[in-house]
Order: structure tokens, then C-alpha cells, then sequence
């Protein structure tokens, strides 16, 4: 949406009522007919405005779309998010990402999209992604750190998602499943993907990306029966705005901390306080093998703390984990 488009939108939504169409060319120096063009713009995007001769344009409601200007709206944060791409559809916002980031994108720049063509979790795992329900968004950011404490931004992100959806419907109750998702009733309701391009010392960037299911309904939807929505959880419509505003404020105030702190050691209690597996028996399965224990958190570099059946405890650093023999893909 260009500049114009988001000028327009605004003075409509301030007014509230009809607005001509010179007095818009006026109050933006623009000609009549590149008003019409905007209006259609914003129209094509998904906003629904009336037009009457002798009256003008009328805005006759809002949508939810984590668009820049709707996101705008509701976010308070300083640098994460000052510019937001959106795309109706694309295959996949990490992608978009990571080519934006090769690109020379500024850190902070973020990515949304409506739907997803060819959305992914991890080890390639598809990411259902259908429109007009659920929020996908990705994060470009250029931390000053080495390729190793990089690896632990899954953890922050994980802990950003879980302050947004606690704002944004009090009373939630979700738990975190290492290394990065987020339950709730026992079913997933939020994933997130982390790639990097990075040299031996130095990143280049971290793009981060955050799939949560907000207004998916399993009788509307394909939706796998390992997950839940917003909807199914709370019984109501959530604004996929509003919540892509509280993840970027919630992530901005964690990565912060986290870069000032300079590990996760002032996570890990609400980390702990979160987790579904801790102190439970595991399999973690790694690019190798299998691994059963008893989960004892993870440490300051986000590795998690596994008890053998010795006693003995060893530190896994990648892999997936859930309750002793129960190896669902979710």
C-alpha cells in the first residue's frame, strides 16, 4: 500500500463520514483521479468504501488484515515493525524474508501476508495457511551477535508469543513445548521457524517467523486435528492486528532484555513456569537418533537439560521433543 493509499485510509477513518474527493486532492496535493486510484487500491486490498456523487468517499468498516496501517494502529513499539511489508498471498513470509534480508532489508523490517502458499515449520514440516484466518508474519533482524547465542532467539520468540496472546486474551491457558511451540489445550496453537545466514563469527541476519492460528475453525477448515485456533480456545473472533502489534511490542522488550542480559538466564523461570515437558519423562529425537529422559528446563544458551536413566544429564541443543512414546508430528 503506498503512501497515498495509507493518507486516504486515514482520513476516512478519522472522519467517519463522507469525505469528497477534492477534499482529499486538496489535503494531499494530489489529483482527483489519483484519488479514485488510491480508493481502488484500498478497495483491492479489502476495504469495503462507498462512493456518492455530490458526497464523496466513506469508509463503512475496517478490516483484519495485518497490513501496515492496521498494525500501525495498535503498536507501541520503537524499531521492530516501523516498516511492515504486506502481501495478500505469498508462498511463504520467511522466504520473502530472507530474500528481502539478503537484499540489504533494514533490521526490524517485518512481513506479513493474508495467506500462505506454501507455508513451513520446521525440518520443511507445511504450515497450513489459509486467508482470512490466521496470522503469519516474519521478522528481519541484524543482531550483533555470534552465530552460537544467535540460536537462542527461538527462545525469546517463543516467550514474546506467549506475553501477546496472554494480552491480548487474558486468561489463555498455554503451555511451551521445546524448542518452539506453543499449546494450548493440549493442542498447537503457534509455531515458529528461525533461518539464518551467517558467516564463522558474524550474522548477517535472522529472519524469524511466527505462524498463529487466531480465527481458524475446524468446520471452515483442513485444520489438522493436533491443532487449535484463537477461536476454538476462547470461543470468539480475535483482530489478527491486534495481536501482530502485541508480538512485535512483546518481541521488541524480550530481544532487547535479552541483548542487554546477554544469555536467557532471566527467561528461564518463565520459561520453567510455562513448559509442558519439564520434569516429565521425553523422547527427544535428534538428526540421529532417539533420546528418552526426564526434561530439566533448558540452560542460559536455550539447550534443554535432559536426565538420563543413570542419573546422569546431557545437554541437546536441536531436535524434537514429546512425552515418552507418543511421536505425533504436529
Amino acid at each position: 500500500m503506498g503512501e497515498s493509499a495509507s493518507r486516504i485510509l486515514r482520513i476516512l477513518r478519522d472522519s467517519g463520514r463522507y469525505v469528497s474527493g477534492q477534499d482529499i486532492s486538496s489535503e494531499l496535493g494530489i489529483s482527483r483521479t489519483a484519488v479514485w486510484k488510491n480508493v481502488n487500491s484500498l478497495r483491492e486490498t479489502g476495504y469495503s468504501i462507498d462512493a456518492v456523487s455530490n458526497r464523496g468517499y466513506r469508509l463503512l468498516e475496517s478490516i483484519d488484515l495485518p497490513t501496515a496501517d492496521e498494525i500501525g494502529r495498535h503498536s507501541t513499539a520503537r524499531w521492530l515493525g516501523r516498516d511492515i511489508i504486506y502481501m495478500k498471498s505469498v508462498d511463504s513470509t520467511n522466504i520473502l524474508a530472507m530474500m528481502l534480508a539478503a537484499q540489504g532489508a533494514l533490521h526490524g523490517t517485518v512481513v506479513t501476508a493474508d495467506s500462505q502458499t506454501a507455508g513451513r515449520g520446521r525440518k520443511g514440516r507445511e504450515w497450513h495457511s489459509p486467508p482470512g484466518t490466521n496470522l503469519y508474519l516474519s521478522m528481519i533482524l541484524r543482531p550483533p551477535v555470534s552465530p552460537a547465542e544467535a540460536s537462542q532467539i527461538p527462545v525469546i520468540s517463543v516467550i514474546a508469543s506467549m506475553r501477546a496472546l496472554g494480552r491480548l486474551c487474558p486468561g489463555l491457558d498455554c503451555g511451551v513445548k521445546w524448542p518452539n511451540d506453543v499449546f494450548c489445550g493440549g493442542r498447537k496453537i503457534s509455531g515458529t521457524l528461525c533461518e539464518m545466514k551467517a558467516e564463522m563469527d558474524r550474522v548477517e541476519h535472522v529472519v524469524v517467523g511466527t505462524g498463529i492460528n487466531v480465527n481458524m475453525d475446524p468446520l471452515n477448515s483442513d485444520m489438522p486435528e493436533t491443532a487449535t485456533s484463537l477461536l476454538m480456545e476462547t470461543g470468539c473472533s480475535q483482530s489478527r492486528s491486534r495481536l501482530a502489534a502485541k508480538l512485535l511490542e512483546d518481541f521488541e522488550a524480550v530481544y532487547d532484555q535479552w541483548l542487554a542480559e546477554g544469555s536467557l538466564k532471566c527467561f528461564l523461570k518463565e520459561w520453567e513456569a510455562g513448559s509442558l515437558l519439564l520434569g516429565r519423562r521425553i523422547d527427544v529425537r535428534t538428526a540421529s537418533r532417539i533420546i528418552t529422559g526426564r526434561s530439566m528446563g533448558i540452560t542460559e544458551s536455550g539447550a534443554l537439560r535432559l536426565q538420563l536413566s543413570d542419573g546422569s544429564v546431557q545437554l541437546v541443543y536441536a531436535g524434537d521433543a514429546t512425552l515418552h512414546g507418543k511421536f505425533e508430528i504436529v
